[in-house]
């Protein structure tokens, strides 16, 4: 049995943060993850031989290569439009396949939340200094510039799709094309770890250039000498005082079936936006509003393929640089909503020899000429990925299938995903102006979706978000401003379930931001006396 300040369930990117800001606060704080400890380049992200690869790939070996293939496999159920979930048992979470995308949401983006861009600036800000982002400073209203390290360069195919926007700005759309941000060290960094050398394996950095929750925050955390790491823990019981309105601690089961107890005077639950509501609806805790489950959003799109003739007989470079997309297209609806949808999306941009896997599709014959075609598509290719924001509404949500359960006894999470009208009209739109760009950009669509049918879209299973949603109103809200239950005072939550309303831009640098901020409430409260 063990006893702590706080227990934070989840060592994910809100886990990780949550874990090392309560240490370092002075609280002494457990850290549960069910899963195990990985090595960076040895148990993922190992390089190999395409050959190699390709062997890995066709034996079911995706875990040498990519973070991605340790991912839990039928952990719950599907209903509707073929919902996926990205769930990885292992210390540091889903940031250890993360891309590294960070993104600051705007003002705009706040505006049905219960807190304000301003409010969280500070966090942001410390949030990319801790991490390592590097990009450029755009000036755009709705994604505020941070605080970077030194940024690189587009692909020349990505040159050629900025010369379409241009175009079609010159003559009034309203959007821009800018570079990616990422979680990814440019120049030396207080966290010791390595500089990215642009192998372009993100989803499992081989030497830690990318920042994960297993590569600092928890390093850090353990070395305050607060935080006590557990893992190989899953948590299968929460624990309370005969009135259900404080939390005592949790039961968990190690990796040799044992359950051990942890006691706490708070819990932090940063389990995923799946798993956190999964474990509440079957403890019966925090749902006076019965919105544990609801509100349940995701990123969700499809593909766009380009290719630039003007290309074709450039020098064949390595063009894997540091991951796949390198560029965004973005700024769009932000001051006009469009009238055939709610929301808005962004469109993230790749292209060059990276994606030889996507041109060898639709190239015919064999021999000489099938290798010249295979080159020059792949010299000149450029691809165009949705990002979009999924409409809220009563056919998305996560409930209990009390029909199966996992090794531990527990019913299975069940996700209901049904795309409607809104979610089609919006792809609909991306498909129609990335085909515009293409073209204008003197390049030719070599690839698209055409007309939009539901069968055609793509669900994002690592953006859940929104199923414990924060807010001011008890009556519609599971958490209040800064993630503490309305319901049970020493409950917190430090993923994305808090996420009230979402937009078209990635979570987890958002997600750090929050958690950050929670737990320095937490902290305070600690201080105060409040959760004894």
């Amino acid at each position: 049995m063990y006893t702590f300040d706080v227990c934070v369930v989840g060592s994910g990117p809100g886990g990780g943060i949550a874990a090392y800001a309560l240490a370092k606060a002075g609280l002494k704080t457990g850290l549960l993850e069910a899963g195990p400890p990985l090595r960076a380049g040895i148990d993922y992200g190992k390089h190999a031989m395409p050959w190699e690869v390709h062997e890995q790939l066709l034996n079911g070996q995706w875990a040498r290569n990519s973070a991605f293939g340790l991912r839990e496999q039928n952990h719950f159920t599907g209903v509707g439009d073929r919902p996926d979930h990205g769930w990885l048992k292992a210390v540091g979470g889903r940031s250890l396949c993360w891309a590294g995308h960070s993104l600051r949401f705007g003002p705009k983006d706040y505006q049905e939340w219960p807190i304000s861009y301003d409010e969280m600036a500070p966090y942001y800000s410390k949030a990319e200094r801790f991490m390592g982002v590097y990009g450029h400073k755009d000036g755009l209203s709705n994604m505020p510039d941070g605080e970077f390290l030194k940024p690189i360069g587009m692909r020349c195919g990505e040159h050629l799709l900025k010369r379409g926007v241009e175009r079609m700005k010159a003559q009034g759309a309203k959007m821009e094309f800018v570079q990616q941000r990422k979680a990814m060290l440019t120049e030396d960094h207080a966290s010791g770890r390595a500089r990215c050398h642009f192998c372009g394996q993100c989803s499992g950095c081989c030497v830690d250039a990318k920042y994960t929750s297993a590569n600092t925050p928890i390093p850090m955390g353990l070395r305050t000498g607060n935080l006590t790491l557990l893992s190989d823990a899953m948590m299968t019981r929460i624990l309370t005082d005969s009135s259900k309105r404080r939390i005592s601690g949790v039961e968990f089961t190690k990796a040799n079936g044992e359950v051990d107890r942890v006691n706490c005077r708070a819990l932090v639950l940063a389990c995923n936006s799946i798993e956190t509501p999964r474990q509440l609806l079957i403890n019966g805790l925090a749902n006076s509003s019965g919105q544990v489950g609801r509100n349940l959003t995701s990123h969700f799109g499809l593909n766009v393929q380009g290719y630039f003739p003007e290309l074709r007989d450039r020098k064949a470079l390595d063009d894997e640089c540091a991951g796949a997309y390198q560029s965004l297209l973005t700024g769009l609806y932000w001051d006009k909503p469009s009238p055939k949808f709610q929301g808005t999306y962004q469109v993230q941009c790749t292209a060059g020899w990276a994606l030889m896997d996507l041109p060898v599709r639709g190239i015919k014959g064999y021999g000489k000429s099938f290798k010249r075609e295979l080159r020059e598509k792949c010299a000149g290719n450029a691809r165009m990925n949705m990002q979009g924001t999924l409409l809220i509404s009563s056919k998305k949500f996560v409930d209990l299938d009390q029909s199966r359960k996992d090794k531990y006894g527990l019913p299975l999470s069940r996700i209901h995903l049904f795309y409607e009208d809104s979610d089609i009209a919006m792809a609909q739109d991306m498909v129609e102006r990335c085909e515009d760009i293409i073209r204008a950009g003197r390049g030719e669509v070599i690839a698209s979706p055409g007309k939009v049918t539901a069968d055609k879209l793509m669900i994002d299973y690592n953006h859940w978000v929104g199923t414990v949603r924060m807010g001011n109103d008890p009556k519609t809200s599971v958490l209040d401003r800064f993630g503490r239950s309305h319901d049970i005072p020493n409950l917190f939550v430090g993923d994305a379930s808090v996420f009230p309303a979402y937009p078209e831009k990635n979570p987890t640098l958002s997600n750090i931001a929050l958690s950050w901020r929670m737990s320095e409430h937490l902290a305070e409260l600690a201080k105060k006396g409040e959760l004894s």
